[in-house]
């Protein structure tokens, strides 16, 4: 193949061929000529290839001895065993450790012991983002978390609900807050808040434009919180069963619909999905995982992934990855993915981008690398 050949091709053709490419091999390739380095580079290109990604998934793994973020890809292959299914594809330390509050188009929410952090693993970038001044995470505050991109505007915007337990007690009644930043505008801003409580530390699941968190009303009823990006305003969408067993579940994004995962029940975990999203009577218990003697304690589990095979990979509070096969109803563990002790264990879907932080948002934002 002869060097015009790529200089010949229109933009978009080459843009679509290098999308294909695995991103080590994109990031080498920025080294080959001044024009393919602008051209992958350019916002054509990082649209293109986020819209081409296949989701993968981003680990935080607390041990003993190191707390290390890392980026796997799936390989969904029908010969491969469990271990070989995922494939690491890169690993990066952060000045301030913490666990991971969201994912949206390929950056990263994370929360430190102080304050909030947004990175783009794969450019390697990353921004500190102060919380409000009249927030603080000490007992007995409670803070609720989410990162999502707006549909029309596609401004990237993290949420934070926050309430005091004991003062909802003293006044009768459910009393939260409600602060919105928009990345690259470098200040917070007030917004309707919920009367809902919610687990200290949960993140929304973003899906459809939407974040989506389980909270309970003064009455202990369950809702689906739903705050909408674009224009800022909560609703509420009613969860598949109302009972007390969603005392130990959430709710995700599954694939491409909305997901609640109970495990309160001593013997098994039940997967609901919504077929038609906002269609509350689209509710569908979809998986039924029986569980193993060693299962029990209240921890909500985490849907990550279904594989070709029908096998399906779920987190275990934040302790470790299993695989549940449908078809021998088995379940087991994933080794390579466990924090035992005082250790932690947080995971989340996750799609690779090229976006640079430091062009998108470095006018406002304190971008680092």
């Amino acid at each position: 193949m002869s060097q015009e050949f790529f200089t010949n091709l229109p933009s978009h053709i080459t843009i679509d061929i290098l999308s294909r490419l695995p991103i080590p091999t994109i990031l080498r390739c920025k080294s080959v000529c001044k024009p393919w380095l602008h051209l992958l580079n350019s916002h054509e290109f990082t649209t293109h290839h986020l819209s081409e990604s296949a989701p993968g998934l981003a680990v935080f793994q607390s041990k003993i001895t190191s707390e290390i973020h890392e980026i796997y890809e799936f390989e969904d292959e029908l010969d491969l065993d469990v271990e070989h299914r995922y494939k690491l594809l890169t690993a990066f330390k952060l000045p301030s450790h913490g666990l991971i509050q969201g994912s949206a188009n390929g950056l990263l929410l994370i929360m430190p012991p102080e304050g909030l952090s947004i990175c783009n693993p794969i450019t390697r970038e990353y921004m500190d983002i102060r919380t409000p001044q009249d927030s603080n995470y000490k007992h007995p505050q409670k803070f609720t978390f989410g990162f999502g991109v707006s549909t029309r505007t596609r401004q990237y915007k993290v949420v934070m609900f926050s309430h005091d337990p004991e003062k909802d007690k003293r006044l009768g009644f459910l009393q939260s807050e409600c602060h919105v930043y928009t990345l690259g505008t470098g200040s917070w801003r007030r917004s309707a808040a919920p009367c809902l409580s919610y687990g200290s530390y949960c993140n929304g699941a973003f899906l459809n434009g939407n974040l989506h968190w389980l909270g309970f009303d003064a009455n202990s009823k369950a809702w689906i919180s739903c705050f909408d990006l674009e224009t800022e305003l909560l609703s509420t969408i009613s969860p598949p069963t109302t009972d007390q067993q969603l005392l130990v579940a959430d709710v995700f994004a599954f694939g491409d619909k909305l997901c609640v995962c109970d495990s309160w029940s001593e013997d098994e975990i039940v997967v609901w999905l919504m077929e038609e999203y906002g269609d509350e009577k689209s509710w569908r218990k979809e998986f039924v995982v029986v569980k193993r003697e060693d299962m029990y304690g209240e921890c909500v589990v985490r849907p990550i992934k279904v594989f070709k095979d029908g096998e399906m990979a779920m987190l275990w509070g934040d302790f470790f990855v299993f695989h549940w096969c449908s078809k021998r109803g088995t379940v087991s563990e994933m080794r390579m993915f466990e924090a035992r002790g005082n250790c932690a264990l947080d995971l989340i879907p996750h799609t690779p981008t090229f976006l640079s932080l430091s062009k998108s948002f470095g006018a406002m934002e304190n971008v680092s690398s």
